[in-house]
């Protein structure tokens, strides 16, 4: 009663004040206003109702008014009749269940559809749950919002009442529904996602014809009929999942028993109860140590710091553009706002991200060289071949196989989504090709079903570092004509790619971008050995050049030295945005006599602007660039850099894979995404480095060292420790590829 009377009053004291503004003159809105101030200036009595006014808004806001809306009977109604399943599936009474033919599966699919449509149109709230749970003609069509994907988690999860009744389970497919393009200049094709939900007993074919008789009457044309299939069993899924299959298991039980060694290692280092230098190999304060020490430049040291920042950065912008790449895959509410974003000159950064790998493949031939060149002249031009071989291969291989082993049993198992088919079924490709990736051979016996897709970079690295010996002896018997025919082999392999583009008529660069999947242009020039090899080989060059000056620092005039990195920054910048006028809307495709001349020149462009960087660094004409790319805070990113390589592209598959409704793109929204999926990657890289990689590494010396001293003459020198171990194990010691620790050591 109370409350009552203070409403009236409050309506009172309102009406009153509109009734002074209205007197002098103004509108409803101003009256309020204007009535309001003077209750604000008023004393006494009109103090009290300027108290009683916000008391009363107060009581407004959290007391509802009495005031009657839609019955929660229409509510269900509205929910019922605008539902798409709920008009999809009344196809269903027009299956003909009576056939022998027809599939017993098929015949308890109908009979449920009818039933959940007898329920649905009694109102019942267990039946159009299930009905809520389809998606809806996407909003924002014009604006390139071509998904809706419905509630996953609410179709799976099938109320109580009616898993007491006929319908037990659940099953959720996504729909691709296929229409010509609204921006043909942009995309060919235009797909309409749309998530559905039906009975578990439901094939995706029925579905698949429900759905394309009832748009056959929208459409009001009995000739429109889907050349492909809008459902498919993929693209479906159960809330069970498969039991654990015996390679599980052993996935399992090894990452399990890696755990427990190195633990088990750690407790015996803290405590020093067993002196076991094997078993010490595992122990997580001595690797933590190793991955959190750094070291500043010494003179007269085989060292180039600002090889750690190239390094960082590079890894960095891979895991930015591919973070670029799944968000473009992803479900977009402003699909045509990313076609003007592709035409922006900040998306040439990410479109020509592919030139960062180039930036390894010079790293890892000019230390390579520069490492193998000092070993050859202490060791009097004798080269272990079969030692350098194991040592390459123990860096590489347990952290590549632990990757393959996880990404085919326990990878698919992490979580669900209505995409999570989409994304994560490429884990399947490695039951037939996991022996490829660990033997290093997946860019040539695997093309197209590549396991870790991106893995093609170990295998084109691996079979450059195979051949290497071909080319590191001569380079230190004969010098300078060695040098030579290592130019004579770089012309080469650029008339071949250059022939390769031309006679196939391949198409370099793509406007509307190469978001990784597999083509003609990625099998032939992108992951081939041969056609990778170009950087390789000038870092060959280079770090022959680096080796022959012997740490001097050459005094250039400053005009050189200015006029030097305008032309290399020049050059690089040129590499990124030379085909910018080609992603312009009214501008022709790049002719494949062009893209022959940009495919081969900016892989030896880039190159080039990167030696001088680098050179110009180590020689201290590098100035602020050098004080950055040598920070020490790079160093321990510096040696996560192979597992973060590894392992990347896994957590950023995960992260979109389960995702459960469309997602705005921007490039805002990318950083934020980055930063979200390089934490974690982070976290991986760190978990893979103390518990494996540098476990085995450290393994692989101690047996290597033990072996020597059972070996060794009387007369021989004592064997050194293992902290100090690595030059005299390893003909090379220096890192050849992504996966060393000591990256910038020559």
């Amino acid at each position: 009663m109370a409350l009552e009377n203070l409403r009236l009053q409050l309506a009172q004291t309102r009406k009153r004040s509109m009734e002074q503004g209205q007197g002098q003159g103004q509108g409803q809105v101003q009256g309020q206003g204007q009535g309001r101030l003077a209750l604000c200036k008023g004393k006494g009595t009109q103090g009290q109702q300027q108290g009683l006014l916000t008391l009363g808004v107060l009581l407004l806001l959290l007391v509802p008014a009495h005031t009657k809306g839609y019955s929660q009977q229409e509510l269900l109604t509205w929910l019922q009749r605008s539902n798409f399943g709920y008009q999809v599936l009344q196809q269903a009474h027009n299956e003909t269940v009576l056939s022998p033919s027809v599939d017993k599966n098929d015949v308890l699919c109908v009979a449920q559809v009818r039933l959940l449509l007898q329920a649905a149109e009694t109102k019942s709230l267990p039946a159009l749950k299930l009905l809520d749970a389809w998606g809806k003609f996407p909003h924002g069509l014009l604006y390139g919002h071509f998904s809706d994907m419905g509630n996953y988690d609410a179709c799976l999860k099938l109320p109580e009442q009616m898993q007491q009744g006929s319908i037990t389970q659940s099953k959720y497919c996504l729909a691709h529904i296929q229409f010509e393009s609204l921006l043909p200049q942009a995309m060919e094709t235009l797909s309409v996602q749309i998530g559905t939900c039906i009975p578990a007993t439901c094939r995706a074919t029925l579905l698949n014809r429900w759905l394309g008789e009832y748009l056959k009457e929208l459409f009001e044309d009995a000739e429109a009929m889907p050349q492909t299939a809008m459902v498919v069993e993929e693209n479906c899924s159960l809330e069970q999942s498969e039991p654990l299959t015996g390679l599980d298991w052993f996935a399992i039980a090894l990452l399990v028993i890696i755990v427990l060694v190195v633990l088990l290692g750690t407790l015996c280092d803290y405590t020093q109860a067993v002196n076991n230098k094997l078993l010490l190999a595992f122990s997580l304060r001595q690797n933590l140590r190793s991955l959190m020490q750094t070291t500043s430049r010494v003179a007269g040291s085989h060292v180039i710091p600002c090889l750690h920042g190239i390094r960082c950065l590079t890894i960095i912008w891979i895991i930015y553009g591919h973070d670029n790449m799944f968000m473009l895959l992803s479900p977009n509410v402003n699909n045509y706002e990313v076609v003007a974003w592709a035409q922006t000159p900040y998306s040439m950064i990410l479109q020509s991200g592919t030139t960062s790998v180039d930036t390894f493949f010079l790293l890892s031939g000019t230390l390579l060289v520069m490492a193998t060149l000092r070993e050859l002249e202490r060791q009097s031009g004798k080269l272990n071949i079969p030692l350098m071989y194991l040592h390459r291969i123990v860096r590489l291989t347990p952290v590549l196989g632990v990757a393959v082993l996880f990404f085919m049993t326990l990878f698919p198992r992490l979580d669900n989504g209505p995409l999570w088919q989409q994304f994560t079924g490429s884990s399947q490709l490695c039951s037939d090709t996991w022996w490829a990736t660990i033997l290093y051979v997946q860019n040539y016996a695997a093309a197209g079903r590549m396991c870790l897709g991106h893995s093609w970079y170990l295998a084109v690295d691996m079979q450059l570092f195979l051949l290497s010996p071909l080319l590191l002896w001569p380079l230190w018997r004969w010098r300078r004509r060695a040098a030579g025919g290592i130019l004579l082999l770089i012309v080469l392999l650029f008339a071949c790619v250059f022939c390769i583009v031309m006679f196939n008529d391949l198409q370099v660069f793509n406007r509307n971008g190469n978001l990784g999947e597999d083509s003609p242009q990625m099998r032939m020039i992108y992951y081939t050995t041969h056609a990778r090899a170009t950087p390789w080989l000038i870092g060959l060059l280079f770090g022959y050049f680096l080796h022959n000056e012997k740490g001097r620092r050459r005094q250039l005039p400053w005009w050189l030295v200015l006029l030097l990195w305008l032309v290399s920054i020049t050059l690089m910048c040129l590499v990124i945005w030379i085909v910018y006028p080609f992603t312009q809307p009214n501008a022709e495709a790049i002719t494949p006599l062009a893209g022959a001349f940009y495919i081969c020149c900016s892989r030896i462009v880039w190159s080039l602007g990167l030696c001088w960087l680098i050179w110009a660094c180590h020689s201290g004409l590098g100035g602020v660039i050098n004080t950055l790319l040598s920070w020490s805070f790079w160093q321990p990113i510096s040696k996560l850099s192979y597992c973060l390589y590894i392992w990347h592209l896994l957590v950023e598959t995960i992260n979109t894979a389960r995702i459960r409704t469309s997602q705005h793109f921007s490039n805002y929204d990318a950083i934020l995404r980055f930063w979200s999926d390089f934490g974690i990657t982070i976290l991986v890289a760190m978990f893979m480095f103390l518990f494996v990689e540098t476990p085995f590494v450290r393994l692989e010396m101690q047996l290597l060292s033990t072996l020597r001293d059972r070996q060794k003459t009387p007369a021989a020198p004592q064997a050194p420790n293992a902290a100090t171990s690595t030059v005299n194990l390893s003909v090379i010691t220096a890192p050849s590829s992504v996966s060393q620790q000591n990256l910038v050591e020559a």
